[in-house]
C-alpha cells in the first residue's frame, strides 16, 4: 500500500487524517514540522505528501519547493 506523509502542526488535524488514512489501508507517518519531515525524508520517500501551508518557523511553500529541490 501506498506510504503518505502528513506534515500537520495542528495535532487534532493531524490525529483525523492519520486515523483516517490508516482506516483505509494506507501507511502513515506523521510530523509535527518541517525539520522532523526532512529527517525522515532523506531516509524514505513517500509516495504522498499531506502538507499543511501555514507551518511554525518554515512555511508550506518553502517546504514544497526544497522538497522540489531535493527530487
Amino acid at each position: 500500500m501506498a506510504l503518505i506523509y502528513i506534515v500537520e502542526d495542528d495535532v487534532n488535524i493531524r490525529e483525523i487524517e492519520t486515523f483516517s488514512l490508516k482506516n483505509s489501508g494506507y501507511t502513515v507517518m506523521d510530523f509535527e514540522c518541517a525539520k522532523d519531515f526532512y529527517h525522515k525524508l532523506s531516509d524514505k520517500v513517500p509516495d504522498l505528501i499531506l502538507l499543511d501551508i501555514m507551518l511554525p518557523k518554515m512555511n508550506g511553500f518553502e517546504v514544497c519547493q526544497q522538497i522540489r529541490e531535493f527530487s
